[in-house]
């Protein structure tokens, strides 16, 4: 809940704040993805080498988010989360002067720990900070950082990395996160202590089925997403026949129905429901990878069929966060944390479901694969929503 001591103008200044938080942890985080050759040119490895950086990184936040909430007990969220974006610059400062590839492995190792006290700590800081009428749009702008950072972050690293060189770009980074540090620090005024979390409390989540359906959809969303996202670019080479140019276009298209989905999904979330909300995203990500499966090989069908996808895919995200919150209000830093590992470990699915698809059935593949993960992601929705019903029910009919 908002605090009526604090100015309107400053929640909204806070909540961007956090924005920023995101898009720095989510550039840092794939910015790997822009530098691969002329990171492998200078470490003398090789560029699938490079990409493994991704599933350290993923591998790392997976482990280490829910176990920090437990770490840092009663320490106020924001405390912890300012310790991350320390922790994140430091990672990003020896990722530059790393002298070998086992230095970065090291390097990417520090950043995932920091990263995993930024995303789902940004998050409950941002819902905390307003009414719960409006939660769906505080954490559509929060994520938003998330969506910025593939629509602008990532492109951008790529291109000051082969300007400037790919070490040099990790030091911007890092200057990046101590400039957000000082920000969160002046914006974000919530010191309380938070919600003591336990060992034992990761029981009482799983113990609630429509919370732990809930986590399950999250990994199967994100494997649908990457199954896909992690060899978007050849695919609409291959499929579509999309020259470089407007590959380019594609990509920033895409890119931009993904923060208009994102924006889109927490008006949408806070009028209709998160779980209406979800039940669009995911039906819409179907639909759309459909299409790509089989539209013709035409480059604006292909151009459409990915925004359109985009927009559906980053739909989900906001009313996700809104849902579970809803779920377990009392253990909503932990839940959050889960589902922020649980979106990691989907991502590294994923983009393993899809690359090696690539390689045994072709480029055409892809949408299926994704199609499949949507398929389990809707069966996690409807399975989590009858829990949510049940419990309802047998609240209602506990004695008083």
């Amino acid at each position: 809940m908002a605090s009526a001591a604090t100015p309107p103008g400053h929640h909204s200044l806070g909540l961007w704040s956090l924005s920023l938080a995101y898009f720095t942890m989510g550039t840092s985080s794939i910015a790997v993805v822009g530098l691969v050759l002329p990171m492998a040119t200078d470490l003398g490895v090789s560029q699938p080498d490079v990409a493994v950086l991704i599933t350290v990184f993923a591998i790392t936040f997976a482990l280490a988010a829910p176990l920090l909430q437990v770490a840092a007990g009663r320490l106020p969220r924001r405390t912890l989360l300012l310790g991350g974006l320390a922790t994140m610059a430091a990672g990003c400062v020896l990722s530059a002067l790393a002298p070998s590839y086992g230095g970065v492995v090291a390097a990417r190792v520090l950043l995932a720990l920091g990263a995993a006290a930024v995303g789902p700590v940004a998050s409950g800081l941002g819902a905390g900070m307003v009414p719960p009428e409006r939660q769906g749009q505080a954490l559509a702008v929060v994520f938003g950082g998330m969506t910025l950072a593939s629509v602008l972050g990532l492109p951008l690293t790529a291109w000051l990395g082969a300007l400037w060189g790919w070490r040099t770009m990790f030091n911007a980074l890092a200057v990046l996160a101590v400039v957000v540090t000082l920000l969160v620090a002046v914006l974000v005024t919530d010191r309380r202590a938070a919600p003591g979390t336990t060992l034992a409390s990761f029981g009482q989540v799983f113990r609630q089925r429509a919370a732990a359906w809930a986590v399950a959809m999250s990994v199967c969303h994100m494997s649908a997403q990457f199954a896909l996202f992690a060899l978007v670019a050849p695919y609409l080479q291959q499929r579509y026949g999309l020259p470089p140019a407007q590959l380019s276009l594609a990509l920033l298209v895409g890119g931009l129905s993904g923060v208009a989905g994102n924006l889109l999904a927490g008006r949408l979330g806070d009028r209709l429901g998160a779980a209406r909300s979800l039940q669009w995203s995911v039906l819409g990500m179907g639909c759309a990878s459909g299409a790509l499966l089989l539209l013709p090989g035409l480059p604006w069908l292909g151009i459409a069929a990915y925004a359109a996808w985009s927009l559906a895919g980053m739909g989900f995200y906001a009313p996700q966060q809104k849902r579970l919150i809803g779920l377990a209000p009392d253990l909503r830093n932990l839940l959050l944390a889960i589902n922020a590992s649980a979106l990691y470990v989907g991502m590294s699915l994923g983009a393993a479901a899809g690359s090696q698809a690539w390689l045994d059935l072709g480029p055409w593949s892809l949408p299926a694969v994704a199609l499949g993960f949507v398929g389990c992601s809707l069966g996690a929705l409807v399975l989590s929503r009858r829990a949510e019903r049940a419990d309802l029910v047998a609240r209602m009919g506990a004695p008083a």
